[in-house]
C-alpha cells in the first residue's frame, strides 16, 4: 500500500508539472531553456548573439569572448507554480580565450508527503540542477565556444544524474555592430528516474544581434542612445510528450518558433527592453529595465503569462572586473 501510494504521490506531481510548468509548459529539465538571468528573459532569450555577460556559459559560450572583461553574475527568477530559478556564474577573460563555470538550479518547496492515507507526514522539495564548465576563444572575427553540464534531479525520495554538452560559434561584422550566432544547446543524456529518463532538452539556435547608435541633441546637449535588436529562430532536438484526454501523444512544445528582442540604453546608464516570441506559447511578451553603477550592472524583468497563472519576475546583476 505504501508503495501504491507514493506512485499515485508522484503521478499527481508529474500532472502538476505537465499543467503548470508554462501553461504548457516547463517540464522537468527544461528549466534549461528557461533565460539564465534577468537580461535575457528581458528579450524573451532572444539571446544567441547577445552577450550575457558570465551567464553565457548557459546560452551560447562563444558568446563569453563578447565581454570584455572578467564577469560573476547572479540571477533569481520566480517562475509560475512558485518555482524558484537561481543562477550563479563567473568567467575569466584573457586576451584571447575565457574559462567560465556557472551553476543553475530549479527548486519547488512544501510538496505534501504522505505514506499512509491521513495526516501530511511532512514536506519534501523537487529540485533540479546544472553546473557547467565552459570555454572560449576568439579565431580571427570569429568566437567558438563549448561547454559540459552535470545535470541532478531529485524527485520525492528519487534522484539521477547526467551530463549535456553545447556548443557555438559568433561572428562580428560591420566594426562589431552586428552579430550572427548559432549553437546547440543541452545535447545529452539522464540516468533512469522510476525506470525512465527524463528527457534533456537539446536545441538548435540562430541569430543575429545588430546595433544602432543613435545621437540627439537636448537642449545643446548630446544624448547617446544605444538600441540593440536581436532575433532567434529556435529548433527544438528534443521533444516530451504527453497524453491528453483523448489519449493521443502531443508534443508539449510547439516546436520551431521565433523570438525578437529590443533593448535601448541611455547614456550607458540606464535601459529598457522587451520581447517577443511566437508559436504556441504562454508567454509572447516580455519586459526589462536595467540600472548600470559601473562596474555592476542591476536587471529586472518580467513575463506576464496570459493563461492566469501570473507573472514571471527576475532580478540580476552583472560584475564586470579586470585580473
Amino acid at each position: 500500500m505504501n508503495l501504491f501510494l507514493q506512485r499515485i504521490s508522484l503521478f499527481c506531481l508529474a500532472f502538476l508539472f505537465a499543467v503548470a510548468g508554462t501553461a504548457k509548459a516547463q517540464t522537468g529539465l527544461d528549466f534549461l531553456n528557461i533565460g539564465p538571468n534577468a537580461q535575457s528573459l528581458g528579450i524573451s532569450e532572444a539571446h544567441t548573439a547577445v552577450p550575457l555577460g558570465s551567464a553565457s556559459v548557459f546560452t551560447n559560450p562563444a558568446n563569453l569572448m563578447l565581454t570584455e572583461s572578467s564577469a560573476l553574475g547572479l540571477a533569481y527568477s520566480l517562475w509560475i507554480a512558485d518555482t524558484q530559478i537561481t543562477q550563479a556564474s563567473a568567467s575569466v577573460r584573457r586576451e584571447r580565450d575565457v574559462f567560465g563555470l556557472g551553476v543553475l538550479s530549479s527548486l519547488i518547496d512544501d510538496f505534501e508527503a504522505r505514506q499512509t492515507p491521513g495526516p501530511s507526514t511532512g514536506s519534501f522539495s523537487v529540485q533540479y540542477l546544472a553546473l557547467t564548465a565552459a570555454y572560449a576563444r576568439s579565431v580571427s572575427f570569429l568566437s567558438v565556444g563549448g561547454s559540459v553540464s552535470y545535470l541532478y534531479e531529485q524527485l520525492f525520495q528519487q534522484n539521477a544524474s547526467g551530463y549535456a554538452f553545447s556548443g557555438g560559434i559568433t561572428g562580428e561584422f560591420l566594426d562589431q555592430r552586428l552579430r550572427i550566432a548559432s549553437a546547440i544547446t543541452n545535447a545529452g543524456r539522464m540516468g533512469e528516474l522510476q525506470n525512465e529518463r527524463t528527457t534533456v532538452p537539446a536545441r538548435w539556435r540562430t541569430g543575429f544581434d545588430v546595433n544602432a547608435v543613435q545621437i540627439s541633441t537636448v537642449s545643446g546637449a548630446e544624448v547617446p542612445v544605444v538600441i540593440n535588436l536581436s532575433a532567434d529562430f529556435v529548433v527544438p532536438l528534443q521533444e516530451e510528450f504527453i497524453r491528453d484526454a483523448g489519449d493521443d501523444d502531443r508534443a508539449i512544445e510547439s516546436g520551431n518558433f521565433l523570438a525578437f528582442g529590443l533593448q535601448a540604453e541611455l547614456y550607458d546608464l540606464v535601459g529598457v527592453r522587451a520581447g517577443y516570441r511566437t508559436g504556441e506559447t504562454a508567454r509572447n511578451w516580455s519586459f526589462g529595465a536595467s540600472v548600470n553603477v559601473h562596474p555592476v550592472k542591476f536587471y529586472y524583468s518580467f513575463i506576464p503569462f496570459e493563461t492566469g497563472f501570473g507573472m514571471v519576475h527576475s532580478i540580476g546583476l552583472n560584475y564586470s572586473f579586470n585580473l
